[in-house]
């Protein structure tokens, strides 16, 4: 009667494992999509242009040479963010700076200096998917026989 017991409880115990392991799959599969998805690789691209922009107005160019170098440095660096985040489809757009009369940046605009274009999001907010064909193409430019 023990090694029966023994067996049940065995069997329960490996049940119970089984079905941990499972519920722990999909939440880290549930966790993972999510992490992984669109808006969240946009929202990442959007934190590093912003960060970038701080890191740029921090500089307090004293000259047009030193001024222009910085321009160029940060624009590069703001493309690559378009090529690191690809993905999403994020098309960045570099604003450079002007240099003040006593140094530093001469602010013209509120906006950031690097700022991030939302491609993807913008093709799926004008252009839906369309389920039914264009009827106004059937294939070879003719019009549509009429079945009646």
């Amino acid at each position: 009667m023990t090694t029966l017991e023994w067996l049940l409880l065995t069997a329960a115990m490996a049940a119970l494992v089984a079905t941990a392991v499972v519920v722990v799959q999909s939440v880290v599969r549930d966790v993972g999509v999510d992490a992984g998805s669109f808006s969240a690789r946009f929202r990442a691209a959007r934190v590093a242009a912003d960060s970038l922009t701080r890191e740029w107005r921090g500089h307090h160019p004293a000259s047009q040479y030193e001024a222009d170098a910085l321009n160029r440095r940060y624009g590069e660096r703001c493309a690559r963010l378009g090529i690191t985040f690809a993905d999403t489809e994020a098309l960045p757009r570099w604003k450079p700076g002007v240099l003040a009369g006593g140094g530093g940046w001469f602010e013209v605009h509120k906006l950031p200096v690097c700022s991030l274009q939302n491609i993807r999001g913008e093709r799926e907010r004008f252009r839906p998917f369309q389920t039914v064909p264009d009827e106004s193409s059937s294939g070879m430019g003719l019009p549509r026989p009429q079945v009646e």
